[in-house]
């Protein structure tokens, strides 16, 4: 269990740096994400998430991090060395290869993992494009409401200036003394 933390640490770690080197590229136009083009939307990300290859080698990765992967090569190795049915040569070509694919599929998968975060950076980048044009027609909104506010304002000062005008002036049922 303590293992499996120290892993998650250190993966969350490398991500993290990658994450914070990657976006100091972006900002000074050094790289692009991934290989993406700019302006690269978050469904053209998905689309590349839901591979047939990342799926296969997230299936293989996980599998091998597993117990079950660790007690089929205990009993593997044991029954090698019991019965020992070809050359240890060959078993170690065997298991050279096998850690070689290994570690091709922890590398994609990795890879798949960046690709996630990238995918989710664009899609919070879209939403934030979006509340901030959002913002902008809303406070559009609100100065166009106060400008019809203070028109009115203006209006009723108007009528209020006319009213008193005409309280002012003598009815003609007032009629002055002479």
């Amino acid at each position: 269990m303590a293992g499996s933390r120290t892993t998650w640490w250190v993966d969350g770690l490398y991500t993290r740096e990658l994450k914070l080197i990657v976006k100091k590229k972006l900002e000074h136009h050094e790289i692009l994400p991934l290989g993406f083009p700019q302006g690269t939307r978050p469904e053209q990300l998905l689309k590349k998430l839901h591979s047939v290859e990342g799926r296969l080698a997230d299936i293989i990765t996980r599998s091998s991090g597993s117990m079950y992967f660790v007690y089929f090569h205990v009993i593997a190795f044991s029954l090698f060395f019991i019965f020992t049915p070809f050359e240890v040569g060959i078993f170690n070509i065997f298991l050279s290869l096998e850690a070689v694919f290994l570690a091709t599929f922890i590398m994609i998968s990795q890879n798949r993992q960046a690709l996630v975060e990238t995918y989710r950076d664009l899609e919070e980048d879209v939403e934030q494009e979006e509340e901030d044009k959002e913002q902008e027609e809303l406070e559009e909104d609100v100065q166009d409401i106060q400008k019809d506010l203070d028109d009115i304002k203006n209006a009723m000062a108007f009528i209020q200036q006319k009213i008193s005008g005409l309280e002012k002036l003598p009815t003609s049922s007032e009629k002055p003394k002479s």
